[in-house]
């Protein structure tokens, strides 16, 4: 890398100076980098240069000069304008239009191919192949040929160009050529390596990121791996210690049965016959939880089949609200119960529906006191829907996504008034995804809750998984 760090702070500050446009990629950050310094060393050189025109000793001829490399430097500080404004090309041609213009009137009027400031045409073909492109290095290098053979031309030809006949002037004039070019081509050299080492440091540490990257997106990538194999193996885990756990409490609770009944008909203790009943309630809680565990898991690992049959979500309703009469009339509650049209029959898994619906209306009256529960259905030739509304305490619209999550509660902290798993809506979404229909939750704290089940009535294999709506009243 380079040992000047003169050249490193002037590219540091140049760099400030590049336009946002400008900076879009390396190789056109690193182009107006050296355009900003070769305008500054352009204008730095030309200003020295002035010292020597000063000391030219014919009057006419220092007016000339001084004039000329004054305004070719006043119009060379539009490029920065042109610059700023995000044009390499018209930045890079607009500085050598300028210099072309000096150096060919210095070539005309100071003795034709044999002038000082002939040389000085060489460095057109370099400066707009560094700023515009090759292009354009190309065309001046034509136009710069193209000059000089014309001039040669027309001396060869007899036409007399005005001539530098002083001895010192001529010397004078030679060396302020030659030092500036020079200074000039060794500005460029250096510049442009420090700006190709900057560049190749940038692609270096671009790499560098790109390949660390890479590396921690592999390692995401097997992360996400390890996660979806321990959840297959989580839900394996869960279905097989489900259905393991359902047998003995199937036994339990119908040995528990028999005790109630034999005690009964014994004329037994009625404490006794009360702690049995308590027991049998706990073991059929215990076996809702383990099956809907064991649905949510089967679901999850797309092993869940539905078995569609024809029947009637009107008679199905009217059985469910049979079953929470009595809990509707423990809370308080008004169960109604709103058939509206006959919808005929539908081609549904008649038990994952009534599934669906039992988790809805017990949620409502669980979680509504002395007020009132909705049970509404309505079709269409397309679908039918099933709302479940309530006037109970209402959910937060900030917590309705997280109440189909599993294990999720809106109340988590241990002193909540209402217990529950938290896995009953969970089972509920996916089982109406799986039959191709969405839930629709509105909710209102302390206003109530409304979810609308909408399935079509015919079931088909969904394509994707529906969505959840969520809204507040």
């Amino acid at each position: 890398m380079t040992d000047a760090p003169i050249l490193r702070r002037w590219l540091s500050q140049v760099h400030g100076l590049v336009p946002a446009q400008l900076r879009r990629d390396p190789v056109t950050r690193r182009r107006s980098q050296l355009a900003l310094g070769i305008l500054g060393a352009n204008l730095i050189v030309g200003s020295a240069l002035l010292i020597p025109l000063a000391m030219i000793g014919e009057p006419d001829l220092r007016r000339i000069a001084l004039v000329n490399t004054c305004a070719c430097l006043l119009l060379m500080l539009l490029g920065v304008l042109f610059l700023r404004r995000g044009s390499l090309w018209l930045t890079g041609n607009w500085i050598c239009a300028i210099l072309y213009a000096g150096f060919a009137f210095a070539t005309w009027t100071g003795g034709g191919v044999r002038a000082p400031f002939t040389i000085c045409l060489a460095l057109l073909p370099m400066l707009a192949g560094i700023i515009a492109g090759r292009r354009s290095g190309l065309a001046w290098g034509c136009i710069s040929v193209a000059t000089l053979t014309a001039v040669y031309v027309a001396q060869a030809g007899g036409v007399e160009l005005p001539e530098v006949t002083h001895p010192e002037t001529t010397v004078l004039l030679a060396f302020g050529a030659l030092a500036g070019t020079t200074i000039l081509v060794t500005w460029m050299t250096a510049f442009s390596e420090a700006t190709k080492e900057a560049a190749i440091v940038q692609i270096e540490q671009a790499s560098a990121q790109l390949a660390a990257a890479i590396q921690e997106e592999e390692k995401a990538r097997h992360a996400a791996d390890q996660a979806i194999a321990a959840n297959a193996a989580k839900s394996a885990f869960l279905a097989t210690m489900s259905h393991e756990l359902r047998t003995p409490l199937n036994a339990i609770l119908g040995y528990s049965e028999l005790v109630v009944d034999e005690l009964r008909d014994r004329g037994g203790n009625d404490d006794l016959i009360d702690d049995i009943r308590k027991v049998h309630a706990s073991g059929r809680h215990l076996l809702g939880l383990i099956t809907d565990v064991l649905d949510l898991t089967r679901i999850e690992a797309s092993r869940l089949e539905l078995n569609p049959t024809d029947f009637e979500p009107a008679r199905l309703l009217r059985e469910v609200a049979e079953i929470f009469i009595p809990l509707a009339l423990r809370n308080n509650d008004v169960l109604t119960l709103d058939l509206g049209d006959d919808v005929g029959a539908v081609h549904h898994d008649a038990t994952r529906v009534r599934q669906v619906v039992i988790n809805l209306v017990g949620n409502a009256i669980k979680f509504t006191r002395d007020g009132t529960v909705t049970v509404r259905l309505r079709g269409d030739p397309d679908k039918f829907e099933v709302f479940v509304e309530d006037t109970g305490i209402g959910i937060p619209i900030d917590k309705i996504e997280r109440i189909f999550e599993p294990f999720t509660q809106v109340d988590a902290s241990s002193t909540r008034r209402y217990e529950g798993t938290g896995l009953g809506l969970a089972v509920c979404r996916r089982l109406v995804s799986l039959m191709g229909g969405a839930i629709e939750v509105r909710s209102s704290v302390g206003r109530g809750s409304s979810f609308t089940v909408r399935l079509p009535r015919r079931y088909t294999i969904p394509e994707h998984t529906a969505s959840v709506t969520t809204s507040a009243f």
